[in-house]
């Protein structure tokens, strides 16, 4: 893969070679398209954001194994997006999307009517979103939300908190999300849950901030003790 400086270039490439190389190795019921187009963003920020070499991290995304599981990580995310989509038709805007990626979500904030600020550190992903036609994008960290305060009903936060002593400060960034969330507000978040980030750990992360966990819905579970949760929260101002 030739160096580029520019992410949407990176990403452009780095999907048209997925296209060619796991077109016909793909589970049935996997959207190629979508698959590739998801891929190559992961691919891209393992690049751009942790100094790995593309052609390790498009082999990693893309040998047998990996490939192998693409049907069931399409059914954990059918399962999640529908119950995600039925908090929203139930939410007041405008909500927050904190760590937004490419924007993931914004056909079931279309769906629902809501007003939406999408923020992402990643120039990959802000490039992404501005290039499919959403607006209200903020480049930021979820530690340092550039809002003020009470400013938002909604919070959405995606698979986020378990990068918890990585490159994300959870701590941080869920007392920012409060401070701009009013009192009552709804907290969204979807989270891995596994030994290095539990149940546990997730809730009280949650309650310190001063938000109230009102319950949590594990809508996939893998073997080994791993599974996908929604956790609804209120936040208590």
């Amino acid at each position: 893969m030739n160096k580029t400086n520019n992410p949407l270039e990176l990403f452009d490439a780095t999907r048209e070679r997925l296209q060619a190389a796991v077109a016909d190795r793909l589970p049935d019921g996997v959207d190629p398209a979508a698959f590739c187009a998801e891929t190559a963003y992961w691919i891209c920020l393992a690049v751009t954001e942790r100094g790995e070499s593309w052609e390790t991290a498009f082999h990693r995304y893309t040998d047998t194994a990996r490939l192998a599981r693409a049907g069931i990580d399409v059914e954990s995310e059918q399962r999640e997006l529908d119950l995600l989509r039925a908090e929203l038709a139930q939410a007041r805007g405008p909500v927050l999307d904190v760590g937004a990626g490419w924007g993931r979500m914004a056909a079931l904030y279309a769906q629902a009517g809501l007003a939406v600020y999408y923020v992402e550190p990643t120039a990959l992903g802000t490039r992404l979103m501005r290039r499919t036609g959403l607006s209200s994008i903020v480049a930021a960290k979820g530690e340092t939300l550039p809002f003020l305060d009470r400013m938002f009903h909604t919070i959405l936060i995606g698979w986020v908190l378990h990068h918890d002593a990585g490159d994300v400060n959870a701590g941080q960034l869920l007392r920012e999300a409060a401070r701009v969330t009013t009192p009552g507000g709804l907290l969204l978040s979807v989270e891995p849950l596994d030994e290095r980030f539990d149940r546990t750990k997730w809730t009280t992360l949650i309650s310190q901030a001063g938000f109230r966990v009102r319950r949590i819905e594990v809508f996939y579970e893998y073997p080994r003790a791993s599974s996908h949760a929604l956790l609804v929260g209120t936040y208590l101002g």
